[in-house]
């Protein structure tokens, strides 16, 4: 190997010149993510991990034709392969070098580039979708270089350094398994019909039968009969149960559209699913509340594992519940209701003017305003036919009772959105397959159960529960260690058992998102 060149020691020089100009960009901005290839510029990243390296390049060869060295090739070989992370090769094609120098400076920029996309993600949430509280983490590119540069195994380095959250690590393996189903043909559609049910025979059952082998629903030794048989029926429910659909085993309109969809959109919903875990941090704390949206779903986690699941409602399509961490700071019990003035113009009002006992019959005080000291009134003296549509100039207050909307216990994390965890009055509801109900906040299937569990993780006393509930005042008990809370919106992911899950786009945000990353 031969010393730097004079043009290698002018260039170092000017980088190290380049450098002290631009240090405070070093530092990560709060928005790491590029909206587009174009606006990615790492140059004084790139400029400070070259200039630590100005007695040789490092990844290219000490010569004059411009060459990669083990460690470039390396990299390139990761970069062509970008696919299996869920990112495009083509954003990180090295561009046409003439010198080594500018070759090393093509390398460490692609390679800043794709780690930077690995571990924050391809575009910025909150420029996808403004119903998306989430704030990647910050990337320090110059340690990312320098730990690959530094690697014994650079492949190795490099796949070490995604996202290292269980499921995103699940979702990158069903990704590799999904594209090698979608090159070998995919699954061959269900034809369309009258739904069919256990015990019938009938031409389409074995094309039901075919498809669902495709997917490891149902073992080809199975048969490729006709019949609707008791082990058919078996895979067709437990396929319903991983696609959100209700698990009847009749295989009616909806499950034939979730057998036909086309392998490739799967894969493109687990690359979507992918960046949002990058928008994640790898661990959600070893105590924490998860909630996902699209599953209607939330698993209450105690030290790592999961101590309690439950059913849940979510917001309607057009009152979403956002997505957003937090941290529940104490429970209330037997909560009153302030109504929102956007829910009591919408949603109360209609029903007021139609059956005037409708606040007193469900506990309801109307005030003169939301100033203190506002007076009460008489729901009896408003005319409300006066009042006009999407107005409503009183302050709402539901009193605790079996009536009230947030039922016997609400989980607050305060929050500039509202929205908290709580129970209700409309058990009927989570009987639905989907779920998406309430005004915003979570509504939860088991309430008191999660309050005894999560005061007893505390080190309280659970049976605090049912004395405070029996005795009809509201009551508020503090937990003594905050738990962390994530509501996320997940449409594809792998359970703890290694189930694959898939459920349907209820807000349109899978839709935003590929848009965003050119998947559409």
């Amino acid at each position: 190997m031969t010393g730097p060149t004079p043009v290698r020691a002018i260039l170092a020089a000017a980088l190290a010149l380049l450098i002290s100009l631009t240090a405070p960009a070093l530092a990560q901005s709060s928005d790491p993510t590029p909206d587009s290839t174009a606006d990615f510029a790492p140059d004084p990243v790139v400029a400070a991990f070259l200039a630590a390296r100005a007695d040789g390049y490092a990844w290219v060869e000490e010569n004059e034709v411009p060459t990669l060295n083990a460690k470039g090739a390396a990299v390139v070989r990761v970069l062509e392969r970008a696919e299996r992370q869920g990112l495009r090769p083509a954003d990180f094609t090295l561009p046409a070098a003439d010198s080594p120098e500018s070759l090393d400076q093509a390398v460490s920029r692609t390679l800043l580039r794709y780690l930077t996309d690995l571990q924050a993600g391809r575009v910025a949430p909150k420029k996808v979708d403004p119903e998306l509280f989430v704030f990647p983490r910050d990337v320090d590119g110059l340690a990312l270089l320098d730990a690959v540069h530094a690697a014994p195994e650079t492949a190795k380095a490099m796949a070490d350094l995604a996202p290292g959250n269980p499921i995103y690590r699940r979702l990158r393996r069903l990704l590799l398994d999904y594209r090698a189903l979608a090159r070998s043909g995919g699954w061959h559609p269900v034809p369309e019909g009258p739904t069919l049910k256990p015990g019938m025979t009938d031409p389409r059952v074995s094309e039901v039968r075919r498809r669902l082998s495709s997917t490891a629903d149902l073992t080809p030794a199975s048969g490729a009969t006709d019949l609707y048989d008791p082990a058919l029926e078996s895979a067709v429910r437990q396929f319903q149960r991983r696609h959100g659909l209700d698990a009847d085993g009749a295989i009616g309109a909806k499950t034939v559209a979730a057998m036909n969809v086309p392998v490739r959109d799967r894969v493109r919903q687990i690359v979507l699913n992918m960046e949002r875990f990058r928008w994640m941090p790898d661990e959600f704390g070893d105590d924490h509340v998860f909630v996902n949206m699209a599953g209607f779903e939330l698993d209450y986690v105690v030290g790592g594992v999961t101590r309690l699941a439950m059913r849940v409602i979510v917001g309607r399509p057009y009152r979403e519940t956002p997505v957003f961490s937090d941290t529940i700071r104490y429970l209330e019990f037997n909560p009153t209701w302030s109504v929102p003035a956007k829910i009591a113009a919408q949603d109360l009002l209609p029903k007021i003017k139609k059956d005037p006992s409708y606040l007193t019959a469900g506990g309801y005080e109307l005030y003169a305003g939301y100033q203190d000291g506002a007076p009460q009134v008489d729901p009896a003296s408003v005319d409300w036919a006066a009042i006009p549509k999407g107005r409503f100039p009183y302050r709402l207050r539901q009193a605790p009772g079996e009536k009230n909307a947030l039922g016997q216990v609400k989980f607050m994390f305060p929050n500039q959105f509202d929205v908290y965890l709580h129970d209700t009055p409309a058990r009927e509801l989570f009987a639905k397959s989907v779920r998406n109900f309430s005004s915003g906040c979570i509504r939860l299937q088991k309430p008191i159960t999660l309050a005894e569990v999560m005061l007893a993780a505390d080190g309280q006393d659970p049976t605090q529960v049912r004395k405070i509930l029996d005795g009809k005042k509201t009551a508020r008990v503090n937990l003594k260690t905050p738990v962390p809370v994530h509501l996320t919106y997940l449409t594809a992911w792998i359970g703890e058992g290694g189930t694959v899950e898939f459920r349907d786009d209820i807000y349109g945000r899978d839709s935003l998102l590929a848009n965003a990353l050119g998947l559409i």
